[in-house]
């Protein structure tokens, strides 16, 4: 009886159900396929990274089930209130609490593994979509992917979880509310606020505030890729800022725009929008600091996403320059090598031709007048200060296509390091022979195949007598198309750490490293992508409820307009209006923003002398996209739910 009356009840609820059934499709479709692409065999292969990296997914995908189960159960309080009248009725004619939590448990369940499965069916087709975008990103060919067993098991599990949590909060509820409680829904009293000065000011003041945390915001970040002392922790201020401006600029536009635009006469006389503008009046006040903190999220996702290919387009370049050279590798002058120079070349021919080799000597004199300069010296540091010669730098401009440098009693300051612009050397001073020799440039240019944190170049000369400390190899092969995982692995030792073995190596192959950078650009974009579209569309899903919380209201005020003669065609406009703006209230300024985003990203990457692969305005249009078309989606369903109740019910 139970499972038939469920049913019936599901069917006739349907409407009702729908922005329910919406958010579970969409989200598990989600859901499954970052956990299928996750668990992908074939990326897991290709990467080595990719592995360890992906379980900061899976924890990502848990924690968003935790938001999800949150905003599920907010979607099942707005049925609840829904069919208080029916569930109150129930009690009355002697239905148990049990009884009608069983009821609401089989209705949930139905819906529930109808939506689940829709997910799936999505889902599937956007884990194509996943893996395409992870081949581009990775630079392999697209195939056709199967889902992964363990990919819909962990689905499962989640899905089982949201709905646990989500009935879970429904029970408790439906076993402690009153039958009056149930009968009688309360009236909730809109408090509109006149002449709302502060909160005007706090809108321009805000405002202000979002111009200028962007504006840093992008300073900040330029910083961070070039590794600018001081910019990470400037970078989180900002971001920080930026959040509070945009919470506080929509909650104080929230609770004064509507005040202003009535004090239009030409705007309220026109239609029924004086109707329209004192409804959002009351709904925009109310949920102020809610359409503030959504604002920011939608925000978030499109800073995120542009970051995200920011941050491929610097890393793939910074690749290119930190390993010019196919292979390299280091060598200790004090310790015999786990792997010496001859076993890596052997290892090296076993995969490809070699084509040409480059060694290079590095010497230290004991002291640490340089490092001293730095904030990486401390009392207890035991480096030392390294010096190469001015000959065996020219050679490694030459091999690398660059013009070599010319020294004139002078010395220079090479680091593989942006961050090494930012120390002043300029005072310090070499005395060799009765020579002085001075600070001729710092430059940012040499390979990292050296174990210091920068090296002094100098004339050859002034070398002598230093101690050699370590040497440098590069080769360059004659085919780049080897397995570099393999010989990654075989120019690999394992040493013993504690009570256990690490994984060392002292050799660093270019298109390794450039995989390893790419399968971490690949899950920073995935990352950022999955958790901004889950943002969106559960703020989209809040708008849409609390939309739909307030029909009650709607209904007596919709019949008001019904009963002074205006008819159904304009009471449809008017509603649709409402719902249209308030669900474009916190959507239209980080729409707004994405294009600024998009062209200060764009500028960036052409001011560090990179080329992006992928237009970021294009990249913009394509967010935004999505944005609204989970918006119009969302939009039409609460359209569609509260014009059945609001005005079908005058006719």
């Amino acid at each position: 009886m139970y499972k038939t009356l469920a049913f019936r009840n599901m069917k006739r609820q349907l409407r009702n159900y729908l922005i329910y059934f919406v958010t579970i499709a969409m989200t598990i479709s989600l859901v499954f396929a970052m956990n299928n692409m996750i668990y992908n065999a074939d990326l897991q292969a290709r990467a080595n990274s990719f592995a360890s990296l992906s379980v900061g997914l899976l924890v990502l995908s848990g924690f968003l089930c935790v938001i999800i189960a949150i905003v599920l159960g907010y979607a099942n309080a707005y049925i609840l209130r829904l069919r208080k009248r029916e569930f109150g009725t129930y009690l009355t004619l002697g239905m148990k609490r049990h009884q009608i939590v069983k009821l609401f448990l089989l209705e949930n369940s139905f819906l529930g593994i109808f939506a689940v499965g829709t997910g799936f069916v999505f889902g599937s087709l956007l884990y194509q979509g996943l893996m395409l975008l992870m081949s581009e990103l990775l630079d392999y060919p697209f195939a056709f992917s199967f889902v992964s067993a363990k990919g819909v098991i962990i689905t499962i599990i989640m899905a089982l979880f949201i709905f646990a949590v989500t009935f879970f909060s429904s029970s408790v509820y439906l076993k402690r509310v009153t039958i009056y409680e149930l009968i009688h829904g309360e009236n909730k009293v809109q408090k509109v606020q006149h002449k709302p000065i502060f909160s005007v000011c706090l809108t321009l003041i805000s405002a202000v505030a979002i111009v200028y945390a962007f504006t840093n915001f992008s300073t900040h970040l330029e910083g961070v890729f070039k590794e600018e002392s001081g910019s990470e922790i400037g970078l989180l201020w900002m971001i920080a800022l930026l959040a509070i401006a945009l919470t506080l600029f929509h909650i104080g536009l929230a609770k004064s725009l509507m005040y202003l635009l009535l004090k239009s006469k030409k705007l309220r006389r026109r239609g029924t929008n004086q109707f329209v503008l004192r409804q959002l009046s009351a709904t925009l006040s109310s949920n102020a600091l809610l359409l503030g903190i959504l604002a920011f999220l939608i925000s978030f996702a499109i800073i995120a996403a542009n970051t995200g290919f920011l941050y491929k387009a610097v890393e793939e370049v910074n690749v290119e320059k930190r390993f010019p050279f196919d292979v390299m590798g280091n060598e200790d002058a004090h310790e015999a090598p786990a792997i010496s120079f001859e076993q890596a070349k052997q290892a090296i021919e076993k995969y490809t031709i070699i084509e040409r080799s480059i060694e290079t000597p590095f010497f230290t004199s004991g002291a640490v007048d340089f490092l001293k300069l730095t904030s990486w010296y401390d009392e207890n540091f035991t480096d030392r200060d390294v010096y190469l010669r001015e000959s065996d730098l020219n050679t490694l401009l030459r091999a690398l296509g660059e013009e070599p440098i010319k020294l004139n009693n002078e010395y220079a300051i090479y680091s593989d390091s942006a961050i090494i612009e930012s120390y002043d050397f300029s005072k310090q001073t070499i005395t060799h022979n009765g020579k002085l020799y001075r600070l001729n440039d710092v430059e940012a240019k040499l390979p990292a195949f050296v174990w210091a944190y920068f090296v002094i170049v100098v004339p050859d000369e002034v070398v002598d007598g230093m101690q050699q400390v370590q040497t440098a190899y590069a080769w360059d092969v004659k085919e780049s198309d080897f397995d570099a995982e393999a010989l990654q692995k075989a120019l690999s030792y394992k040493e013993p750490y504690s009570n256990y073995f690490v994984q060392r190596s002292d050799y660093r192959i270019q298109s390794y490293e450039r995989l390893d950078s790419m399968a971490f650009s690949a899950i920073l974009i995935v990352g950022v992508l999955y958790l901004g579209f889950v943002f969106i569309l559960l703020a989209m899903a809040i708008l849409a409820l609390k939309t739909l919380s307030a029909i009650s209201e709607d209904e007596k005020r919709y019949r008001i307009l019904y009963r002074i003669g205006v008819s159904k065609a304009v009471q449809t406009m008017t509603l649709a209006k409402q719902i249209l703006l308030f669900f474009a209230f916190p959507v239209i300024i980080p729409i707004l923003l994405a294009i600024p985003i998009a062209i200060v990203s764009e500028q960036f990457i052409h001011l560090l002398g990179f080329q992006e692969e992928l237009s970021m305005q294009f990249l913009s249009i394509v967010i935004v996209a999505v944005i609204v078309m989970i918006y119009f989606i969302y939009f039409a369903v609460t359209f569609a739910i509260t014009k059945k109740h609001v005005l079908m019910q005058e006719n």
